[in-house]
């Protein structure tokens, strides 16, 4: 499980460092050539040095860019054996998975058109306004045109894959650990505010999990949490929280509230005083403020702080919890959406089941590796 989620991880920054670096690419290209042709046009610029320049540019960054895009645009997927995979895959989900990798197949060819069509249409947009007004414009209305040309195009496709995904993957998997799902539902504000204390201007909760574990009561959902701020050319979006918010059931009611705060978390809920644990590993990463100093001892056991610090380096996430009354709170601040599919990732030939799984699994097995079902107070 731990070689599956490091892979995950892996491939995850690998891809993101991808993007960053296509998106650096056109925000040095694309200025420079639209501030460069419209000079050129209106005859401030000496010619040969300008196409010298723009030559140079597009050897340097059009060319590797446009080169990166066509191979991303032909090429097949890698297909990695996974034993698990296969076996969840062949047993319980062959006839779904057939018509949802279709339906995939066809959804990434429908992205790949409209990026062609944005790309011309954006182009199109941001060299006419270039040549009309101004450059910096230009590239702003161009990036825009793009957005919302690929948008519009692949929405309605996208919606319906996502949907069929969640109910055919997800739910499945699902179901394998004894729990139910709900893919509109989720965890409430209440629950939220338990463990933070922010504004929250606008939220939405959904993927719920939610049933019983070894005799613990469990629910745990995708939650996102953000505020609006006026700025002075507009509204800006700051996002307070995205991840996952837990909760499950005790077996006996705390009289006090006892807090587990990661260091480099903010917009917190405090309780009560800080309070200092005899474990040194798990002070470098968890700050614990308490009602009542005796009742976070008696809460929080030596066996307990230290499972957590594994929770939280498994999760390579910031974790935060609340023990409150005869429920614990746990919020994981992954800073992603949670249990969505990747469009990329075929859905029979490699390991994305198993990824997948291993993203459910991970916080089901919260009640084992905490031990909540057996009675630790």
């Amino acid at each position: 499980m731990a070689d599956t989620d490091e892979l995950y991880a892996k491939t995850k920054r690998a891809n993101a460092l991808k993007k960053l670096m296509r998106v650096a690419t056109v925000l040095i290209a694309v200025p420079a050539l639209f501030a460069l042709s419209s000079a050129l046009l209106n005859g401030e610029l000496y010619e040969p040095f300008s196409y010298l320049f723009i030559g140079t540019i597009a050897v340097l960054f059009i060319v590797p860019s446009v080169y990166g895009f066509i191979a991303n645009f032909y090429a097949k997927p890698t297909e990695t054996k996974n034993e698990n995979a296969q076996n969840f895959v062949s047993s319980e989900l062959t006839a779904e998975l057939g018509e949802l990798e279709n339906e995939r197949v066809n959804l990434v060819a429908a992205v790949k058109k409209a990026n062609l069509i944005g790309i011309g249409v954006g182009v199109c947009v941001g060299a006419a306004i270039a040549y009309l007004l101004d450059a910096i414009f230009g590239v702003t209305l161009s990036a825009i045109s793009y957005a919302a040309t690929t948008g519009l195009l692949t929405a309605s496709k996208r919606r319906e894959f996502r949907a069929n995904f969640k109910r055919q993957i997800i739910e499945n998997i699902v179901k394998k650990h004894g729990l139910g799902y709900d893919k509109d539902r989720g965890l409430g504000l209440d629950d939220f505010f338990t463990i933070y204390d922010c504004r929250v201007d606008e939220w939405h909760s959904e993927d719920l999990v939610a049933g019983d574990m070894d005799g613990v009561g469990v629910k745990f959902s995708d939650f996102y949490a953000a505020k609006k701020v006026k700025k002075k050319n507009g509204t800006e979006t700051v996002v307070q929280f995205q991840g996952v918010l837990f909760k499950a059931d005790f077996n006996k009611t705390l009289s006090s509230i006892t807090q587990i705060s990661h260091i480099n978390s903010r917009n917190l809920a405090i309780y009560g005083k800080k309070a200092n644990m005899d474990d040194a590993r798990f002070e470098e990463i968890f700050d614990v403020y308490t009602t009542d100093q005796i009742g976070a001892r008696y809460a929080l056991s030596p066996a307990l702080m230290e499972r957590f610090t594994q929770l939280c380096l498994r999760l390579d996430a910031p974790a935060n919890a609340v023990f409150k009354d005869n429920e614990i709170f746990i919020a994981v601040e992954t800073w992603r959406d949670d249990f969505e599919p990747d469009i990329r990732k075929s859905l029979i030939n490699n390991e994305t089941i198993a990824l997948y799984e291993s993203e459910i699994a991970s916080f089901t097995q919260i009640i084992k590796e905490l031990n909540l079902n057996r009675k630790i107070w």
